[in-house]
């Protein structure tokens, strides 16, 4: 499972070779412009590699003549540059986005460190790689919170969610989320939503229907261990009585609480329910685990 940081590491050798290919194509159209300042230019790199010679010579004489030519050279190269409105920067490698030049990643007015959009195409392979191939219209930005009614609730468990997500719990707080609410009340379009912000946020984070513990590649299921935030869809007692899912969920939450990295376990039962019913090495993680829910079970 590949990280947005890990792909867009990738990817800076192509965008180093794009900005290479614009500062050749910048230079070749100037210098077919004005043939002039090709001359000059030529004749600049000639008396710099002349000076390299003297200076292993030790000739100071010939360094220092070579100095004057050279700033004569300069003088000569800024005045048809002048004369002719030339990009000054015409032969300077430039970044292809000036908002996060380049980096993949910009502070946004909050202080946050975002993925810029000129990665778009490395965010949907991240959030491919991170098990939301299937939700690609999911999108923060449409989530209503008028959406059946109570929306001060509905903001208030978003905002739950985001503060979790983000590390900024209380002291002592369970790095453990049980998020419960009635079926059909958008709670899995919230959950997605919620991962994909994570990663816009550039933190590794995995989202998957909890039953599917149990088909999970070994290497994936490795990753869920260490990943900064994991969300388990579809949570219930019964699940994890089957396919070994209990024996896999222990040991992903234990490894996970370790390191206190945030998991959310999203339900459509009570919390209370949860814990009396499910795998006994899950409930007792379940019993102290922090509680966000529309109905406040």
């Amino acid at each position: 499972m590949k990280t947005i940081k890990e792909l867009i590491r990738e990817s800076l050798t192509e965008v180093a070779a794009t900005k290479d290919i614009r500062r050749q194509d910048s230079i070749k159209r100037v210098y077919k412009q004005f043939p002039e300042l090709k001359d000059i230019d030529d004749q600049i790199l000639d008396v710099r590699n002349n000076r390299f010679i003297a200076v292993i010579d030790n000739d100071e004489r010939l360094i220092k003549r070579f100095d004057i030519a050279e700033e004569e050279l300069l003088e000569k190269r800024d005045k048809v540059i002048a004369r002719n409105n030339i990009d000054p920067e015409f032969d300077v490698e430039k970044c292809l986005c000036e908002k996060c030049n380049d980096t993949g990643f910009y502070t946004n007015s909050k202080g946050f460190l975002k993925v810029c959009q000129c990665r778009s195409k490395e965010l949907a392979e991240c959030y491919e790689h991170s098990g939301m191939a299937d939700y690609t219209s999911y999108k923060i930005e449409n989530y209503r919170a008028d959406y059946l009614g109570d929306p001060k609730k509905r903001e208030k468990i978003r905002s739950e969610l985001l503060r979790f997500m983000s590390g900024q719990n209380e002291d002592n707080e369970s790095s453990l989320c049980i998020f419960s609410a009635a079926p059909q009340t958008g709670k899995t379009f919230l959950a997605i939503v919620i991962c994909k912000t994570a990663i816009n946020l550039g933190k590794s984070a995995y989202y998957c229907k909890c039953e599917d513990l149990a088909v999970i590649g070994t290497d994936t299921l490795e990753d869920l261990k260490r990943i900064d935030f994991l969300v388990l869809d579809d949570f219930a007692d019964s699940v994890t009585m089957t396919n070994n899912v209990g024996s896999i969920l222990n040991n992903i939450l234990e490894i996970r609480a370790a390191s206190k990295l945030p998991t959310v376990l999203v339900t459509p039962f009570p919390k209370n329910e949860l814990v009396n019913k499910c795998d006994m090495r899950i409930s007792g993680k379940l019993s102290s685990a922090k509680l966000i829910s529309k109905e406040g079970r």
